[in-house]
């Protein structure tokens, strides 16, 4: 992995030579940052909804407890160590990075079509990130529920990954963060299952997308 590294400057030149990638890096970065604001609009003016509350028989069995900063961590150092593999990789970067955006678009819609109360005994999630592009002093988001941020984002992340120690690693940060997100309570069980499918349903479906392209076939080694 490290040996790769060396190759970033390379990679990145030969495909910025490709105009197939500069056009798929543009629309994507502008879709994600698209995406992205308006799900921070959207789930704080759909805070003051009602919702639906779960009697959810997999919580009814944990007591809840507070893993916010192991979650966070688990979540972001994954997150930065994918991020930093991919890197010599800008192809399948871009395809990551679309791959999330769809994601976001799913669960804003899905949050849309399903409003949902949070569990009674949520404790809630302290996250860094949230707190400085979500919450507001005026809107604390808690109805963000179905499906799964964290979890669907942390199974993309794995889906992603090809080398061994690293996929090893990201294993046991989703199965940690999967657990944590249920014993705090801050998510129902079928949050983080529908969480799950998502992410499977849309890494597949982007690599499908491409498959027939022209896309991406120009940056591969002969």
């Amino acid at each position: 992995m490290i040996h790769q590294l060396q190759n970033i400057p390379r990679s990145w030149s030969r495909a910025w030579s490709s105009r197939s990638f500069r056009n798929q890096f543009a629309l994507t970065i502008l879709f994600f940052i698209g995406v992205g604001i308006h799900q921070f609009h959207f789930l704080r003016l759909w805070q003051a909804r009602p919702g639906l509350q779960v009697n959810d028989l997999v919580l009814n069995f944990l007591p809840p407890h507070n893993f916010s900063w192991l979650i966070f961590f688990f979540e972001y150092s994954t997150m930065l160590m994918v991020f930093i593999y991919l890197l010599p990789s800008p192809d399948r970067l871009i395809k990551g990075i679309q791959m999330f955006a769809l994601v976001l678009f799913a669960r804003t819609l899905s949050i849309y079509l399903f409003p949902l109360e949070p569990p009674r005994d949520m404790i809630f999630l302290e996250d860094p990130m949230a707190n400085l592009f979500l919450h507001t002093k005026d809107v604390i988001v808690t109805k963000d529920l179905f499906f799964s941020g964290h979890v669907s984002a942390i199974f993309l992340l794995l889906l992603l990954i090809e080398d061994k120690w690293l996929k090893r690693y990201a294993t046991v940060s989703a199965m940690a963060v999967t657990f944590m997100i249920l014993c705090q309570h801050c998510h129902y069980s079928m949050d983080v299952l529908i969480g799950i499918i998502v992410s499977y349903s849309t890494y597949k479906f982007v690599l499908f997308f491409h498959k027939e392209t022209k896309y991406g076939l120009e940056l591969k080694d002969a």
